[in-house]
């Protein structure tokens, strides 16, 4: 039998989104994004959870969303601080303030990450609510916050612990969003608890307490969550009382756990089941701020036609070469490459990120870390924006966002 702390480290997870990291670039200026260390009670003992805030401009008050974030592989400790950037943006654009809190244990929080009964994962579930029900208190004392409409989004074991959270009359809570929410192990874990088991019953007590509506979203080829499964404990759920809506989709299986992370699976897969579900329940989805609307589609600077020929790449770094073939090869769009051309024996880095919100941020910020000079961007999706030469001395820089 393995042991214990092997089990919990495959208990759960979130999806894994393929470029440089989140918590290596800056707060969001642009989203008024910043961090907040909100102090809650669990029994006698007193902790501080790391929330991440987005609010747009003005006094408010604002409808709120909370986000509530998955579990990546290993120590909750060593967990970065989620941002979801993709999610809030879009938010931000239909007038909601946006927090997102890590829960006891994850990031920089206070207290533990404890599973102590993970063949009866219930509890934990409801203690983690626990945590976000005392943010959403805090948060409604708020003079920009509107107390009055709350929505809760969550994201693998997030979505779990959302539904948790629709158990409960939090004042102002009008609807919660589940995105692949579940719990998963590998098959050979089962001799200490059975996978389906644990489900079947777990989802039939939040069922049977749920007293707020909830929207599903499952994969159908997810590798964790996949919606065969998924859409029999929805009749379970509803079975034991609770009121939910399940929706099946299909996606490359890379992307089915990170339904959130992109723009495309906004606009083709969630948004417009999640819209009139909102609209239905009494939550804005009107586009009010029009600074947050993305610009046009990048045009092809006229630079170079063909995106395989690297040799056309302006460096003569080898290394960026090899990995510029590598990021055509395994990531489709939305994808963006970055690169610094080397003066005075200076930078020459690049940096890459995709299926991500906003692959051009991050690779910008990927390549200055490694270049240690500006970068601009040389592909955004599969059109080359790197200027030509006669247009190089007007655009140097394209780090500004």
């Amino acid at each position: 039998m393995l042991s214990r702390p092997l089990f919990f480290i495959w208990l759960v997870l979130i999806s894994s989104v393929a470029f440089a990291g989140d918590d290596e670039a800056p707060l969001r200026t642009e989203l008024n994004e910043q961090v907040l260390m909100l102090p809650i009670k669990i029994g006698s003992q007193m902790i501080e959870l790391e929330t991440t805030l987005y609010k747009p401009n003005g006094p408010g008050p604002f409808p709120l969303l909370v986000i509530n974030h998955g579990k990546d592989l290993g120590e909750t400790s060593l967990q970065s601080r989620s941002r979801f950037p993709a999610l809030a943006k879009e938010f931000l654009k239909r007038g909601y303030i946006v927090a997102l809190p890590m829960r006891r244990g994850f990031s920089k929080s206070g207290g533990s990450y404890t599973m102590d009964n993970p063949c009866g994962i219930t509890q934990y579930l409801r203690d983690s609510a626990d945590d976000v029900t005392k943010v959403i208190e805090l948060l409604r004392a708020r003079t920009d916050v509107d107390g009055q409409r709350i929505l809760v989004i969550g994201q693998s074991l997030g979505g779990f612990v959302s539904l948790a959270q629709a158990e409960r009359s939090d004042a102002g809570v009008k609807a919660i969003i589940s995105i692949a929410g579940g719990i998963y192990w590998p098959e050979e874990f089962n001799n200490i608890c059975d996978l389906q088991a644990v489900r079947d019953e777990t989802y039939t007590n939040l069922g049977l307490n749920a007293k707020v509506d909830s929207l599903w979203f499952h994969g159908e080829n997810d590798p964790y969550n996949p919606a065969g499964i998924f859409s029999k404990l929805h009749e379970r759920y509803q079975a034991a009382g609770g009121r939910a809506v399940f929706i099946r989709y299909d996606t490359p299986q890379y992307a089915t756990h990170g339904l959130l992370e992109t723009r495309q699976s906004f606009d083709s897969i969630w948004w417009p089941k999640a819209e009139p579900f909102l609209k239905a329940h009494n939550l804005p989805t009107k586009v009010i701020n029009q600074q947050y609307v993305d610009p046009p589609a990048p045009k092809a600077s006229g630079y170079a036609d063909n995106l395989r020929d690297v040799t056309l790449l302006p460096t003569e770094d080898e290394g960026c070469r090899d990995l510029y073939r590598k990021f055509l090869d395994d990531y489709a769009a939305p994808r963006a490459f970055a690169v610094s051309v080397k003066t005075n024996g200076q930078g020459g880095g690049c940096g890459w990120a995709a299926n991500s919100y906003d692959p051009s941020f991050y690779a910008l910020k990927r390549c200055e870390k490694a270049a240690k000079q500006p970068c601009q961007l040389y592909l955004i999706d599969n059109v080359i924006v790197w200027p030509k030469p006669d247009a190089a001395s007007s655009s140097t820089n394209n780090t500004e966002r």
